[in-house]
């Protein structure tokens, strides 16, 4: 829908001519003002210029994007150009046209280039300006007025059988019709407005441009004419080529081998009512042009100008150049006969509008009444009465893809529908027809003094080889309102054509983008959708689309909770309700609201504060114990980064997203369908990070994922996912979220099919052995340590709980699973303290690449240097003298013997560093050069780490437990002059 904005041109409009206007204006706003019927318009196919005259003035309005006052952007006709379009005393415009030119540029198929608009005047002359209003061409045809101009555009043949039309431009005058072949006026125009264009970077005069090649026909026997239409080309067949050869010559007519081409022209007017004109091709009237003639007369003129200037004949020259140049030479026409007509004595024809696929054509006369005609037959073949002074346009409506989809005829072309649009302002009412003889499928309200605008063209320009893969952007209907200054284009639906058994299929799946365009809509309400979603799934009668529906309902994500359960239930009950019904739908709608109501009960859920508290006995001394590792591991890791608002682990998860994981069986278990990391982690978050925060009750939530059936070992990968996930905030309360923790896997460990009865008690449970693989793959080494302390206190108490039910024999057993638990305990503790040290930054500032990730699966699998690869290159990084590093190593070799030794060196290190730190500490100005001292001085640097590496890793002993024969002394020499050799100059400076 358009609008027009008219603030700068509707205020000069005839100020001081038209006074009747002016009082008009002083109504009420609430009135229609018909000024709008004066005016000739014009609109062009594409919708974006708007044409209005009217006297000797014209107003040229192009579409343009405009923000309104909410910041909504919408598609307006604002003034691009207005003025006096009238060169001779007492012409006025008469009618007029927009052609949109296409262009031969490849990039823009099926746009236009540029529009040029054809204006004809009562002086006969038909003139041709851009959208700038610059002339670029005028001729005068015929010496009478302009009545008609209207334009054909080539159109796709549908079926090989149909004839080829040609684009063509025609003017039709009281007794002539004036027709100009499109090619050829495409070219001329191009060529005038580049000259136009070129003339006026170059500050000179354009060049008058040569007269276009036109056929002029003189329409004989009809006594007047006020419309017509150019049919095109067509050729008789052989049947009717000997019946009007029978008729014309008699008994013994000869007949010729190959029916002619001949032209078809329709007029309606009176005597006849209407009135059918064939011209033949070939036989008839050349292409007429100026240019021959225009050579000849000024030849002519010219001799006879030197020739009375010696015989002194020259006295009134200027006169008759005057006189010359006010009425030019006008061709003669051609006598055309009419071939039959429908007589109607009292009716007198209005207007005649040509359908698109030049076959009909609709009739208006003065009695009110609006006749369809048959072209072929020349036939009128239905009338409709109570239409006086209507307004008649065309609409084709292909088929859709989806309307055929289902059918045996799916791979054959698609269909047509053709109807016909009556507006009829007497009583402001727009009415569409079925053709030929279908019902009134639609009929609207409008104003009555609305114009109906159809073009009936297309593009020009384009022909059968530069139409290919083009997809023109056009509109064949548009209802202009002069009262709200809007335009209305006219869309209807292909299975109003269809008949009753084929129309049900066509109208679900008009439903069905019914429905699509609602979702769409983002200025809809709630209530609004859910009433307008439950009405079109009712309505639907196709278990296919019905289905097809409902997903695209429940997929959308401005659709709230509340309205999909609504629907779903509302379909789910009038399901129940039908004798037959399609068991796939039904178990959709089951299965559907099943999972709604799961989600529904999470949320609610997450709003109830959990008030039972689990105690920590027995991890309370871990969480002592590797306390202070966690806490500079989470110095060490806490970096500011940015990220995305969407990206953020807190983002609701919305209700698609959650179907969309979760799919329910037939047995009414409900299976995860894991897509991808990030829907996994969020779908994770929305079922257990508000109970890990205590936000929401732990055995509430369980007991709810239980009854849904989903399996238990699901939930736990869910659980350890989002644990490791949140490390950072889990660090920032890790006495809270590891007692939350405890609590769920021992509400997961009890539920049906967590932990087999079967379990044999001298092998690993699978149960605790998925615990043990997700943390020996985790890279949080701190997320992973806290969640092994936990399994492991969880694991300990359901053995004991079951070795107190059996003999005493079968303890060993039991201890096997606890020792796993112990290895992977002090694995992940080494891990953390590795992961601390390369987390701590080099002297020079953050390293280009990203810090190495380690876990126990990567340490194991890179093999016995693996560990020294990377404590080589952190070392490098450090600058590390090479004194001191060798100090560190060999205090491993001397640690079973020189215990006490290196601990004295280490208090006495550590008391060389405390006075320094004293003395650094005395003045504010010191400090900055003290700082910038210890960054460039390699040897306080190195004693500084080394402090630091007692503190975090007890000089890389603390580690080295586990990780013995990996930090041996030569695999992390040969590192440290690898990572040497890779920069340039550092082997030379070392």
């Amino acid at each position: 829908e358009l609008s027009w904005d008219t603030s700068d041109w509707e205020s000069g409009w005839d100020n001081d001519e038209n006074k009747e206007e002016d009082s008009a204006e002083e109504e009420p706003s609430g009135q229609s003002q018909p000024w709008l019927q004066d005016c000739v318009v014009s609109l062009s196919p594409c919708a974006d210029l708007l044409v209005v005259a009217r006297e000797q003035k014209a107003a040229f309005l192009s579409a343009k994007w405009r923000t309104d006052d909410s910041g909504r952007e919408e598609m307006t006709l604002a003034v691009t150009w207005s003025g006096h379009l009238s060169t001779d005393e007492g012409e006025r415009v008469s009618s007029v046209i927009a052609i949109p030119l296409a262009s031969q540029k490849r990039s823009s198929t099926g746009r236009p280039d540029w529009t040029c608009i054809v204006v004809g005047f009562t002086s006969g002359y038909v003139r041709f300006y851009t959208e700038s209003g610059v002339l670029l061409l005028a001729q005068l045809l015929h010496v009478d007025p302009v009545l008609r101009l209207k334009c054909r555009t080539y159109e796709i043949p549908r079926h090989p059988g149909v004839t080829e039309q040609h684009e063509e431009l025609s003017i039709l005058y009281p007794a002539a019709l004036v027709t100009i072949d499109g090619f050829s006026l495409f070219q001329s125009l191009r060529a005038c407005r580049n000259q136009v264009a070129r003339a006026a970077a170059a500050g000179s005069d354009v060049v008058p441009p040569p007269p276009l090649a036109y056929k002029k026909w003189g329409l004989q026997e009809m006594d007047t004419i006020v419309d017509h239409s150019s049919v095109g080309v067509m050729t008789l067949c052989v049947f009717d080529q000997m019946k009007n050869a029978s008729i014309l010559g008699g008994f013994h007519a000869s007949v010729k081998g190959s029916p002619p081409a001949m032209s078809q022209f329709v007029t309606v007017g009176t005597g006849p009512y209407a009135g059918f004109y064939y011209a033949v091709e070939g036989n008839s009237q050349p292409l007429l042009s100026h240019v021959a003639l225009a050579v000849a007369s000024k030849l002519t003129s010219a001799l006879f100008n030197a020739a009375s200037g010696w015989l002194g004949w020259n006295k009134n020259k200027n006169e008759e150049e005057a006189a010359q140049k006010q009425k030019p030479k006008v061709e003669p026409a051609t006598p055309l006969g009419i071939r039959f007509g429908l007589p109607d004595s009292r009716r007198h024809g209005e207007s005649i509008c040509l359908s698109p696929c030049n076959t009909l054509a609709g009739v208006t006369d003065d009695f009110g009444r609006v006749t369809l005609l048959d072209l072929a037959r020349g036939a009128a073949i239905r009338m409709w009465k109570g239409y006086r002074d209507a307004q008649l346009g065309w609409l084709q409506v292909q088929e859709e893809r989806g309307d055929r989809e289902f059918s045996p005829s799916a791979s054959l072309p698609r269909r047509h529908a053709l109807f016909l649009i009556i507006y009829a302002p007497r009583r402001g009412i727009l009415e569409v027809w079925a053709m030929q003889r279908g019902p009134r499928v639609g009929a609207f309200t409008v104003g009555k003094h609305c114009r109906l605008l159809y073009a009936g063209y297309h593009l020009m320009g384009v022909n059968s080889v530069t139409s290919q893969g083009w997809q023109l952007h056009t509109q064949q209907v548009c209802l202009l309102d002069p009262t709200t200054g809007a335009l209305r284009t006219i869309n209807i639906p292909f299975h109003l054509a269809l008949s009753d058994k084929k129309n049900e299929r066509a109208r679900d799946m008009h439903l069905l983008k019914r429905l699509s365009a609602v979702l769409k809509s983002r200025d809809m309400d709630p209530v609004s959708l859910e009433r307008e979603a439950k009405s079109v799934l009712l309505e639907i009668k196709h278990p296919a689309i019905k289905k097809q529906a409902l997903e695209s309902l429940l997929s959308n994500r401005n659709a709230p909770v509340s309205c999909l359960t609504n629907v779903t239930s509302a379909l789910h009950d009038a399901l129940k309700q039908q004798d037959e019904v399609e068991a796939s739908l039904l178990q959709l709608c089951s299965s559907q609201l099943k999972l709604l109501q799961l989600y529904s009960d999470i949320q609610q859920l997450q709003s109830a504060a959990d008030t039972e508290e689990d105690s920590l006995e027995g991890i309370e001394e871990e969480l002592s114990r590797v306390g202070p590792a966690l806490q500079r591991y989470a110095q060490l890791s806490s970096k500011p980064s940015v990220s995305f608002a969407q990206d953020s682990p807190d983002t609701p998860l919305s209700a698609q997203a959650f179907l969309t994981q979760l799919e329910c069986a037939e047995d009414g278990e409900v299976k995860v369908n894991r897509r991808s990391d990030e829907e996994w982690n969020q779908l994770g978050n929305f079922m257990f990070w508000g109970c890990l925060c205590g936000k929401s009750p732990t055995h509430k939530v369980c007991d709810t994922l239980q009854l849904a059936g989903i399996s238990p070992q699901q939930l736990l990968s869910l659980l350890m996912s989002v644990w490791l996930q949140r490390e950072k905030e889990v660090l920032q309360k890790p006495v809270e979220t590891v007692r939350n923790l405890h609590t769920l896997l021992i509400a997961l460990s009890n539920m049906d099919g967590a932990v087999e009865e079967s379990w044999d008690t001298q092998s690993v449970s699978p149960w605790w052995q998925q615990v043990r693989f997700t943390c020996i793959q985790s890279h949080n080494a701190a997320a992973a340590l806290l969640a092994a302390l936990v399994a492991h206190r969880a694991a300990k108490a359901s053995i004991t709980s079951r070795a107190d039910s059996k003999l005493q024999s079968e303890w060993e057993a039991v201890s096997l699973e606890l020792e796993q638990w112990v290895v992977c305990v002090r694995q992940l503790e080494d891990v953390l303290v590795l992961q601390t040290l390369l987390l701590v930054p080099s002297p020079q500032g953050t390293a280009g690449g990203a810090v190495v990730q380690c876990s126990i699966k990567m340490l194991q699998e890179g093999g016995t240097g693996g560990i020294a690869d990377s404590v080589s290159k952190w070392v490098f990084r450090q600058n590390m003298a090479p004194e001191r590093l060798k100090k560190i190593l060999l205090r491993k070799e001397t640690q079973d013997t020189g215990d006490q030794k290196e601990q004295k060196e280490d208090r006495e290190e550590e008391e060389k560093s405390q006075e320094e730190a004293d003395r650094t500490a005395g003045g504010n100005e010191e400090i900055f050069h003290t700082a910038f001292r210890l960054l460039m001085d390699f040897h306080i640097m190195t004693l500084f780490l080394s402090l630091f590496l007692r503190a975090v890793a007890g000089s890389l002993s603390a580690f080295s437990r586990f990780f013995v024969s990996r930090l041996a002394l030569r695999p992390l020499l040969l590192g440290i002059c690898g990572a040497m050799e890779q920069r340039p100059g550092g082997a030379q400076k070392h």
